[in-house]
């Protein structure tokens, strides 16, 4: 079931899939900077029993915003806004790069409404002695291979299939241009957020931290920085992932399954 949301500004258009039970536990999923793929890359034990929302963030595809948000703090409330037009109360929340900044962010802002909060390959953060590439700088030739362990594996063709012809590379250089335009507004020169100086606030809030340990535009050397803030959070490093982490990564989908179990 798709809901869709005019506002929360005059000629915005929030986007919101139900997948699921109507009648489960809620489960909100918070996509990347690579925006919403098909399905959400979540075991499929959670969708038995779960009311799970998949929030189309503003600016990635069907959801629409005149201008972007001043910040992810502003996002966040967006997000809320959303929630709060389908009566939702209590949600674990789910996120993955930008998604997962977002994701804190949502906590920060009203941590007694998340009862668990899972972070995937998280933004946020930035360390000069292991900084990460700039994916903002790369071509997809040099991009990929840091965003997938498997540049040529089934994953990436999948979600960045070879054009068959010249309309469908220009239809794929304008998609890029768009989400990474999009994430620019937030994570461009440097990745900091800012986020740090609010997890504080979630010292309360249950919180599982995945990271891909050849992710190479997140390092997860930056897994030491978060639970420096998290101090109560289980961080985890999965073999064999990128930055595309619970897309590539089983390991990563049974994490998050025994978490929010």
């Amino acid at each position: 079931m798709r809901h869709t949301f005019e506002g929360p500004h005059s000629g915005d258009v929030t986007v919101v899939d139900e997948l699921g039970t109507s009648t489960g536990p809620v489960l909100v999923y918070l996509h990347s900077e690579w925006g919403a793929f098909e399905e959400p890359p979540l075991p499929g034990e959670l969708l038995d029993g779960n009311r799970v929302l998949v929030v189309h963030l503003p600016g990635w595809g069907v959801s629409t915003s005149v201008r972007p948000a001043a910040g992810l703090p502003d996002l966040a409330l967006v997000v809320w806004w959303a929630l709060d037009r389908l009566d939702v109360g209590e949600i674990r929340l789910v996120g993955h790069g930008i998604g997962a900044t977002l994701a804190a962010e949502m906590a920060a802002a009203q941590p007694g409404r998340v009862g668990s909060l899972a972070l995937l390959a998280p933004w946020g953060m930035f360390d000069e002695a292991d900084p990460g590439a700039d994916m903002f700088a790369l071509l997809p030739r040099d991009l990929n291979p840091l965003i997938y362990a498997d540049p040529d594996g089934p994953v990436a063709t999948a979600q960045q299939p070879r054009p068959a012809d010249a309309h469908e590379t220009g239809l794929a250089v304008i998609r890029r241009v768009q989400m990474l335009g999009t994430a620019s507004n937030y994570l461009f020169p440097i990745p900091d957020t800012g986020i740090a100086e609010r997890l504080y606030r979630l010292a309360e809030v249950p919180v599982l931290l995945v990271w891909g340990a050849r992710d190479g535009v997140v390092p997860p050397s930056l897994a030491a920085l978060w639970t420096g803030y998290l101090p109560h959070a289980r961080s985890e490093v999965v073999q064999d992932a990128a930055h595309m982490v619970p897309y590539e990564s089983a390991d990563a989908r049974k994490l998050i399954l025994e978490f929010l179990a």
